[in-house]
C-alpha cells in the first residue's frame, strides 16, 4: 500500500510574515534581500529526492521578482496556487480592493 504525503508550502520570505508587518510595510519589501529562492531551491531538491509532490501557496510579489523559481516549482510538476499579491489578510481589506489583489496575483 503506498503512503499518500499531503504537503503545502506558503511561499514567502523573511520580511513578509504577518508579525513582521509593523516592521516591513509592502512599502519597504523591496529594501529586503530575497531568501526564499535559495531555501525553496533546497526544499525542491529533497521533495525531487523523495518523489514528493506539494502545492504551493506563492505571493504574486515575489512571482513577479523570481520568475525562474515559480517555473522550476511548475517544472517539477508542483501545483501553484495564489497566496494573494501582497499577504494582506481578508478581514482587512474592503471589497474592491480584495478584488484587486486577486487579479494582480495572477501569475
Amino acid at each position: 500500500m503506498q503512503k499518500i504525503i499531503l504537503v503545502t508550502v506558503d511561499l514567502e520570505d523573511w520580511f513578509q510574515v504577518e508579525n513582521l508587518r509593523s516592521c516591513f510595510p509592502h512599502e519597504r519589501w523591496d529594501e529586503c534581500s530575497l531568501r526564499v529562492e535559495a531555501s525553496t531551491n533546497r526544499l525542491l531538491s529533497l521533495f525531487e529526492k523523495y518523489d514528493v509532490k506539494a502545492t504551493f501557496f506563492i505571493l504574486g510579489w515575489l512571482a513577479e521578482r523570481i520568475p525562474g523559481l515559480i517555473r522550476r516549482i511548475k517544472a517539477q510538476g508542483h501545483e501553484i496556487a495564489s497566496y494573494g499579491y501582497g499577504h494582506d489578510t481578508c478581514n482587512i481589506l474592503g471589497e474592491s480592493e480584495l478584488l484587486s489583489d486577486i487579479k494582480r496575483a495572477r501569475i
